[in-house]
């Protein structure tokens, strides 16, 4: 029972969204992928997480430029990660092997 009262609930929230309803089903996508790296949401189940995201993005709690600002800011760091491997890597292959 609760569960439809929740599911009516966003949908009443999606319907009565001022902006557009597809840029809210991207931002909470985009969001749930930010919040599905963080710990506290790691193991849980996919839909809850959309879910999650979802309500945050309908509430406010979350803005289309927070998001994208996060979705961002994580994105440069995950590039340097992996630029930093790569030149780590080459660093490695270039030492001599030693017996």
């Amino acid at each position: 029972m609760a569960n439809t009262k929740n599911k009516q609930n966003i949908e009443a929230e999606l319907m009565n969204f001022d902006g557009d309803r597809y840029d809210v089903v991207v931002l909470a996508s985009i969001w749930a992928k930010e919040l599905k790296k963080r710990t506290e949401y790691k193991f849980q189940p996919h839909a809850a997480v959309i879910k999650v995201a979802l309500d945050d993005i309908l509430s406010g709690k979350m803005s289309k430029d927070a998001v994208l600002e996060i979705r961002r800011q994580n994105l440069e760091a995950e590039l340097k990660a992996a630029e930093e491997a790569r030149l780590e890597a080459e660093r490695k292959a270039k030492e001599p092997l030693r017996l």
